[in-house]
């Protein structure tokens, strides 16, 4: 599946204020163009999870140890980050 490019994409992750050791969620990763820009921003002991529950979207997922895509409804955010060890 086709995804378009992200619109803002620098605006809208500068305004996050990346810290390199941070934890930070996509909840819409779609085509993975967002979570390629914060994790560009991260350092070695930033997490980056993301959460898509279209099929489609599991064939974008990054291969970088410091992200993890999860194939559901970011209603279950709380779930899956206490699952990983996240408070």
């Amino acid at each position: 599946m086709e995804y378009h490019n992200p619109v803002l994409l620098h605006a809208s992750v500068d305004g996050l204020n990346i810290k390199p050791d941070g934890i930070y969620v996509d909840v819409t990763f779609g085509g993975g163009g967002h979570s390629k820009e914060i994790l560009s921003r991260l350092g070695p002991n930033g997490k980056l999870f993301a959460f898509d529950q279209d099929e489609d979207a599991l064939a974008n997922a990054l291969d970088d140890e410091r992200f993890t895509l999860i194939n559901e409804n970011f209603r279950f955010l709380k779930r899956f980050l206490r699952f990983y060890g996240i408070k």
